[in-house]
């Protein structure tokens, strides 16, 4: 932990430093600590986006063949190795990534504890110096160490972000035999969030905010993406019979 912790100090103080160069007076209600949170949040959701693309991809797969899975299951259910055989064969047979959709999660959850260290005391952690004089403020937070003051700040943004971005994930896995434990997580996890939130530094909780929203407008534009996609080759298909029958 005190390798990560560490280490994404180095980063947001690099990022920091490249901040300051750029505006060299430092807005009054908005820190360059506030902006380099913010910066550092895309920069990892941007250079996490393959992985990102591939788990939504590996969803998309699980969730078509999800009734196929669960006939397995069904056919195999008093033979616990021969069930796990079956489905082995048939995850391979369909590209399904048993891991798949772990991985973002597994990323995520190891820079949120490496941002949860630095957050703990930032002016150490980033800048080596306890007592640097450093400003933390954020809009109407003074001190982005310490949890937001107000009770439906950043804890509430969370929560709402989350919710949001876990109803987009659901829309991809309506016929998955796990889809109503998920649709009661989307509203569970949100709450818990929210409670954790209000007592975490608003740092971190600025961070989870920033994370949420980048990957709704991700999760938005591959939808808009697709959708495009799927209407131009149903266009192009039409098209087609058009010119078969006109040519008959």
């Amino acid at each position: 932990m005190a390798f990560l912790r560490n280490l994404m100090g180095s980063v947001l103080k690099f990022i920091y430093e490249g901040v300051a160069s750029i505006l060299p007076n430092e807005p009054s209600s908005i820190s360059y600590l506030a902006i380099s949170i913010i910066i550092i949040s895309i920069i990892f959701k941007v250079v996490l986006f393959p992985i990102f693309l591939s788990s939504i991809k590996n969803q998309k797969i699980q969730a078509k063949f999800a009734k196929e899975q669960q006939k397995i299951r069904e056919k195999y259910k008093h033979d616990q190795q021969a069930m796990n055989l079956k489905l082995m064969e048939f995850n391979k047979e369909h590209g399904i990534k048993q891991l798949g959709g772990c991985l973002p999660m597994i990323f995520n959850l190891i820079l949120v504890l490496a941002m949860f260290a630095v957050m703990r005391e930032p002016l150490l952690y980033i800048f080596g110096d306890a007592n640097a004089n450093v400003m933390k403020n954020f809009l109407w937070i003074k001190d982005l160490s310490a949890p937001d003051p107000l009770l439906y700040g950043l804890p509430l943004i969370n929560a709402v972000t989350q919710y949001i971005y876990l109803d987009l994930s659901n829309r991809d896995q309506k016929d998955n035999p796990g889809a109503k434990s998920m649709e009661t997580m989307k509203y569970i996890f949100p709450f818990i969030i929210f409670i954790s939130a209000k007592s975490f530094s608003a740092g971190l909780a600025l961070y989870w905010a920033m994370t949420n929203i980048v990957e709704i407008l991700l999760r938005l534009a591959l939808t808009a993406y697709e959708n495009k996609k799927m209407s131009n080759q149903e266009k192009g298909a039409k098209d087609e019979c058009y010119k078969i029958s006109k040519n008959c």
